[in-house]
């Protein structure tokens, strides 16, 4: 008969596969850095804060959203919008809550990039580099079930803007949140940019592990955010965040050992 701390440990491990296989909702992708202008290209970053599957594929707009009407410009026979696309599909080792991926990361075992390509065998539409303006701009990252992904069935997990206010798309700088996001939690906003290429969320204000809505609530602070004339690229990186559920499961298998000896 198995012991009680086996179990519970037994357990946690269950709790923990299940949350890397749910699918995945507003928050559990952010939005960390974003970079104009830079050299050799713009980029950004994204950061996970839950386990992500294998084969998970996210896409990456620039395209304004209004509700109602969607994604700027996407119609079924344009599949970019107005602006640009691109997808990343996660590796065959998944993604760990509390990776750093760069936009211009050429680690493959953590997932590849999709920077050319038609997105849908019909209609017109490709997949290329996000060319971001340092005097405004909105960026998206959505899962969909649609080979159309911006048209419909998108499930959106994070918005950055750097224009200091949300408004109906209708120029590359203007965009209001995707429906299911919220400003703070799943979305930060940062003032007027001013001639600020570079933002980033500063990590290095917080040490220690903390769980999935403490870091969102961080992330969605325009405060905890710094900004930059720079050209200097966004990177990979990591930050600690506890599996869900399974830190208090072990915790307690433990205390339980111990007393029974």
């Amino acid at each position: 008969m198995k012991s009680l701390s086996s179990l519970l440990i037994t357990s946690a491990v269950i709790a923990v596969s299940a949350t890397a296989s749910a699918a995945l909702v507003a928050g559990d992708i952010a939005l960390v850095s974003f970079q104009a202008s830079g050299t050799p290209s713009d980029s950004f970053s994204f950061a996970t804060l839950v386990n992500v599957d294998a084969g998970t594929v996210l896409y990456f707009t620039d395209n304004g959203f209004t509700t109602g009407s969607g994604f700027r410009g996407v119609l079924s026979t344009d599949n970019d919008g107005n602006e640009g696309v691109i997808k990343y599909t996660v590796g065959a080792s998944g993604l760990a809550a509390g990776q750093i991926v760069s936009s211009l990361s050429t680690n493959t075992a953590n997932g590849t990039w999709t920077l050319s390509g038609l997105i849908f065998t019909s209609g017109s539409g490709s997949f290329a580099p996000l060319n971001f303006s340092a005097s405004g701009e909105q960026l998206t990252v959505l899962t969909s079930t649609n080979s159309q992904p911006l048209l419909s069935g998108y499930t959106a997990l994070y918005n950055f803007d750097n224009t200091g206010a949300y408004e109906a798309s209708t120029s590359s700088s203007t965009g209001q949140l995707v429906t299911g996001l919220v400003a703070g939690t799943s979305a930060v906003l940062l003032g007027s940019p001013l001639n600020a290429n570079f933002a980033n969320f500063n990590f290095g204000a917080f040490s220690g592990s903390a769980d999935r809505d403490t870091w969102l609530a961080r992330m969605g602070n325009s405060a905890n955010w710094t900004t930059s004339v720079a050209t200097t690229n966004t990177s990979d990186g990591s930050f600690n965040i506890p599996a869900p559920g399974a830190a208090a499961l072990l915790g307690l298998a433990g205390l339980i050992a111990r007393r029974r000896r």
